[in-house]
C-alpha cells in the first residue's frame, strides 16, 4: 500500500463490544471496558494522511476458537456468565465505522487531525448457568446494539524525519450506547455504563519497503453507574494497550506479524471488591496481509491470544479482523492565479 492511504482508517481506535462481562466465578467487572484490543492494528497511527476526510468500515469476529482459560476449561461456543442464569455468546461480530477529518491545519509543528467512531455489534444469550452456550443451549435473548461512541477531538503528528512519525492524542468515550434492562435478578447493559478517558502515543515508520508501528493507548476510566454488568457500582482499574505491526510491502501487497497487549496497572474499587474485582491482562500474536486496489485498500488479520487473565475470550481464542479504507473528500489541487493562454 502507498506510505499514506493504508492511514485512512486512522479513526477507528477503539471498537467495543458488551455481553462480556461476568461475575465472581467467571470474569471481573473491569474486562468490560470501551476498548477493543487490537482494533487499530495495521494503522501507523503515528502519521496522519493528507488533508482530507476519511471512512471505511473495520469489522470483527472474536472468539472463534475456544481453549481454556484461567476459569476453567470451555467446550463449544464460549459462555460469560451475566447474572440470573444467563451467559452471553462468543463468537461475536462487531463492525465500525470511523469518520476521519485532516483539515490541513498544522499547530505546534504538527498536522492536525480529529475522529469519531461509531460501532455496533449483535449479541445472544443462552440459559445456561454457569456453563458453556454449545448447540443444545438455549438461546433465550439478543438484540442489536449501538456501541458507546469513540470521540477523538484532537490528534497531533509531528514528521520527525527519515520516515518517522510521532503522535500524540486525546480520546474519550461516554456511556451513550444502546441500553437495556432485564427482569429482576437479570439486569444486563449491553455497554460499559462509564467514560472513559484516554490519552494516546503513537510512533510509525514508513519507507518504501516498511510499515512499522506502535500504538499505545492508557484508559482512565470513571465509577459505574451500577446498571452494567454487577449491581455494584464499580471503578474499573485503568489500563495500558499496545497495537503493534511490522510490514513488509511489495508492489500493492504488505505482509507482515502483528500482535497486541493490554495490562491493567491500577486495582478496581468500590462495592464488590475483591469479589469481582481483579487485574486482568491479555497479549496476542498474528499475521497481516493487505492489498491496495486503488481507490480502496483492504487488510485482513488474524490473532491468537496466547495470555489471558481474567479476560471474557479463553487462551487459544481466534480473532479474525478486515478493514476497508477510503477518501471521502480531499481539497482540490491549488489552481494558479494566472492562466496561460
Amino acid at each position: 500500500m502507498t506510505r499514506l492511504r493504508n492511514i485512512v482508517l486512522g479513526g477507528i481506535a477503539a471498537l467495543a463490544i458488551g455481553g462480556v462481562a461476568g461475575s465472581a466465578q467467571a470474569m471481573e467487572t473491569g474486562t468490560f471496558q470501551n476498548r477493543l484490543n487490537g482494533a487499530t492494528i495495521g494503522l501507523p497511527l503515528g502519521a496522519l494522511p493528507p488533508a482530507g476526510l476519511y471512512t471505511g468500515l473495520e469489522t470483527a469476529y472474536l472468539g472463534l476458537a475456544a481453549g481454556s482459560s484461567n476459569n476453567g476449561p470451555s467446550a463449544g461456543n464460549q459462555c460469560v456468565a451475566l447474572g440470573g442464569g444467563k451467559c452471553a455468546v462468543l463468537p461475536a461480530i462487531a463492525q465500525a465505522v470511523p469518520l476521519l477529518w485532516v483539515p490541513g491545519w498544522n499547530f505546534l509543528g504538527a498536522s492536525y487531525g480529529a475522529s469519531v467512531v461509531q460501532a455496533f455489534y449483535n449479541f445472544e444469550t443462552c440459559g445456561v448457568p454457569g456453563g458453556t452456550c454449545g448447540a443444545g443451549s438455549p438461546i433465550v435473548g439478543g438484540g442489536f446494539v449501538f456501541t458507546n461512541t469513540f470521540i477523538n477531538p484532537i490528534t497531533l503528528s509531528w514528521n520527525m524525519g527519515g520516515g518517522w512519525f510521532v503522535s500524540a492524542s486525546f480520546n474519550f468515550t461516554p456511556p451513550d450506547g444502546t441500553r437495556a434492562y432485564g427482569p429482576a435478578g437479570f439486569t444486563f447493559t449491553p455497554n460499559p455504563d462509564y467514560w472513559t478517558f484516554e490519552p494516546a502515543l503513537a510512533i510509525s515508520y514508513l519507507s518504501a519497503s516498511w510499515v512499522l508501528s506502535g500504538n499505545f493507548f492508557y484508559d482512565i476510566n470513571s465509577q459505574s453507574m451500577g446498571t452494567c454488568c454487577a449491581a455494584t457500582k464499580i471503578t474499573s482499574g485503568n489500563a495500558l494497550y499496545g497495537d503493534l505491526m511490522a510490514l513488509y510491502k511489495f508492489g500493492k501487497w504488505e505482509i507482515g506479524p502483528v500482535g497486541y497487549f493490554e495490562v491493567q496497572t491500577t486495582a478496581d474499587t468500590g462495592p464488590g471488591c475483591p469479589a469481582l474485582c481483579g487485574y486482568y491482562q491479555t497479549a496476542a500474536a498474528g499475521a497481516l496481509v493487505g492489498y491496495d486496489f486503488g481507490p480502496v485498500d483492504l487488510q485482513v488479520w488474524v490473532t491468537d491470544q496466547f495470555v489471558g487473565q481474567n479476560t471474557p475470550a479463553a487462551v487459544g481464542a481466534l480473532d479474525v479482523w478486515m478493514r476497508i479504507g477510503f477518501k471521502l473528500w480531499g481539497p482540490d489541487a491549488p489552481k494558479p492565479l494566472v492562466a496561460k493562454n
